[in-house]
């Protein structure tokens, strides 16, 4: 069955728009290749954090809204994990919090 999730996730200010779109994209293909179904993509722009994070003051945000099997999340948390370019993430179950 599938649910409705939503991911924030921040990357590094210092990468430029080529790095900034393949991590992007990556995450996407990632959502897609596990049959998730990406429902809106909201990219905020950068972003001055409250607190310092791993050195760096400010930092590219986006939110991606998705369909997808509960599989999906770790797959998608792994991927994310490895990039080094991603600061922070979140994924929200939206249908939990009805």
């Amino acid at each position: 069955m599938q649910h409705s999730y939503e991911m924030m996730y921040i990357v590094r200010p210092d990468v430029d728009e080529e790095t900034l779109q393949a991590t992007r994209e990556k995450v996407a293909q990632t959502i897609k290749a596990n049959k998730g179904e990406i429902t809106d993509t909201d990219d905020m722009g950068k972003r001055r954090f409250a607190y310092e994070i791993n050195h760096y003051r400010e930092g590219y945000y986006t939110v991606v809204n998705f369909q997808a099997d509960a599989e999906v999340i770790d797959e998608l948390d792994y991927t994310i994990r490895i990039n080094d370019n991603i600061l922070r993430h979140l994924i929200i179950n939206v249908d939990e919090k009805k």
